[in-house]
């Protein structure tokens, strides 16, 4: 029977180590989805992609991997398939692009109170030098969010 419980641990190792860390799929011409989220909802995300990541965000990969997104093979962006939604790690940082029909004031609120609660479930802190800037759609329906985290 040890011999039986061994080879079958083997076995599970085996597995665990073909089976890699998560991938997104990728396209050369990925762009985002139509549905508007809840501005806390883009909170939740920019918490559990950009600010469980940092400082380095090597891990937006697997932050994402159970996620629909798709990542623009050219821009590196990760699409969310079904939101218009997007999140980008540069140089400069990380950061995530949403758009919102909610008025500025309400959106930054929403936007505020996502990240703030899901910053809890995670346990992660909320630095202070966060951006938040917006610009108007440039179909005239509301306006493109963008929050975004510094590398230090």
């Amino acid at each position: 029977m040890p011999k039986l419980r061994l080879t079958f641990a083997l076995f599970v190792l085996v597995l665990a180590g073909c089976a890699g860390s998560p991938r997104v799929a990728q396209s050369p011409n990925a762009q985002p989805g139509s549905e508007l989220l809840p501005p806390s909802f883009a909170g939740n995300f920019f918490t559990e992609v950009c600010l469980t990541t940092a400082p380095s965000f090597e891990k937006v990969p697997q932050a994402i991997a159970s996620d629909p997104f798709v990542q623009d093979q050219k821009t590196g962006t990760y699409f969310h398939k079904f939101a218009n939604l997007s999140i980008k790690v540069s140089d400069y940082g990380c950061s995530l692009v949403f758009k919102s029909v909610l008025s500025i004031d309400e959106t930054v609120a929403e936007l505020a109170a996502g990240t703030t609660k899901n910053a809890a479930n995670w346990g992660v802190e909320i630095p202070r030098n966060i951006e938040v800037t917006s610009n108007p759609s440039p179909d005239g329906k509301g306006r493109y969010f963008r929050i975004s985290v510094p590398r230090p």
